[in-house]
């Protein structure tokens, strides 16, 4: 406004009316305060957002330190034998020191802190109809499946060019108590506590800073936590659509149960193998991946319907005052430095140069 009556004032010759001069004054000494107060609006945003950034990494180096000091405890007692040759330990110790410890403590004590910044519960449990709910989770069992192929594809890139990446795996279950076992493992326990640490814990304390923006940065610590490439990519992928769903729904349950089904996979696989043979194995697994892409599909299109999918556009123009999305990510590196650091010195260990 103050720029279109500056032209004004100079294409018609107002250059010397003082009644006007004065006027003009007062607009450009408006449009100076206005500056100032977006400017320093911008600047206490980034303070506390790079502030949170610091709170986040911190909550995921406490986890790597309460999983590495859960570890080396455990080496220094009779019981490492047992957990170097048993899965069933294995995956037991997984469930406490890993998920029900290491992650769920330190998350929950960067959400008490920054529990101001929230603005909404801790743990979003809106309620959902019955159809929207359960096509929710096909959507994003269906974009989950999607990920996973994105993934191998860029595995299979990498292996291409005479790199091949690994990650670390559990023993195989050789028995009935074990295969139980290893469904909470894999599936049920980390689909509950990572869910919560990030969905409930981390979107909760971004989330006022705009959902767009909260999704995507919880969908980078998710990777981060995962403390590797591969699974950085897959984690990152998966969390987009878990976070959207979770803004969109406000209820975190349907982002667990996809992160369940999506783990489930790998359990049925090693279920299957155990009941009736690798061979048929393979048979189902391409069945269960077939379903959930179709259901995903009709999921899709039922939610597009019923004007699901996505929020009604809102003809809202963007606060001056407010840090473009960009800037916010930036904000989120200097937290985020130790973490990603850490995620690329592990990641070094499991690259290996082919031939």
């Amino acid at each position: 406004m103050y720029q279109n009556n500056f032209n004004n004032y100079n294409n018609n010759g107002y250059q010397n009316n003082p009644q006007y001069n004065q006027q003009m004054n007062q607009q450009y000494a408006e449009y100076m305060r206005r500056q100032m107060y977006y400017k320093d609006k911008r600047r206490k945003q980034a303070e506390s957002l790079i502030i949170d950034s610091f709170f986040i990494g911190g909550a995921i180096i406490m986890y790597l330190v309460v999983e590495t000091i859960l570890v080396v405890m455990l080496q220094h007692t009779p019981f490492y034998t047992i957990y170097e040759n048993s899965p069933t330990f294995q995956y037991a110790f997984n469930m406490i020191a890993v998920h029900i410890l290491s992650i769920s403590v330190p998350f929950t004590v960067m959400a008490m802190i920054l529990k101001k910044r929230f603005v909404g519960p801790l743990v979003p449990v809106k309620k959902v109809k019955p159809a929207v709910f359960w096509s929710w989770v096909g959507v994003g069992m269906g974009v989950s499946i999607g990920a996973s192929y994105l993934t191998n594809v860029i595995i299979t890139l990498i292996k291409q060019g005479g790199y091949e990446l690994s990650q670390p795996e559990y023993g195989k279950a050789q028995d009935p108590v074990t295969l139980i076992l290893m469904v909470f493992a894999i599936a049920i326990v980390p689909a509950i506590f990572e869910e919560y640490a990030l969905r409930c814990c981390t979107l909760g304390v971004l989330r006022g800073r705009g959902k767009g923006f909260a999704v995507v940065a919880v969908s980078i610590v998710f990777g981060l936590l995962h403390g590797n490439v591969i699974q950085f990519i897959f984690a990152f992928l998966v969390g987009l659509i878990a976070g959207y769903i979770t803004v969109k729904t406000d209820n975190v349950i349907i982002a667990m149960l996809i992160h369940g089904f999506n783990n489930g996979l790998s359990a049925v696989q090693d279920i299957c193998n155990y009941a009736i043979g690798k061979k048929t194995t393979e048979y189902v697994l391409v069945a269960i991946v077939i379903a959930w892409i179709v259901i995903g599909i009709v999921s899709l299109i039922y939610l597009a319907t019923r004007h699901e999918l996505v929020e009604p556009r809102r003809n809202k123009q963007r606060d001056p005052g407010d840090l473009s999305f960009g800037v916010k990510l930036a904000c989120l590196l200097p937290g985020l430095a130790v973490p990603i650091i850490i995620l690329i010195v592990l990641s070094a260990q499991y690259i290996k140069k082919i031939g």
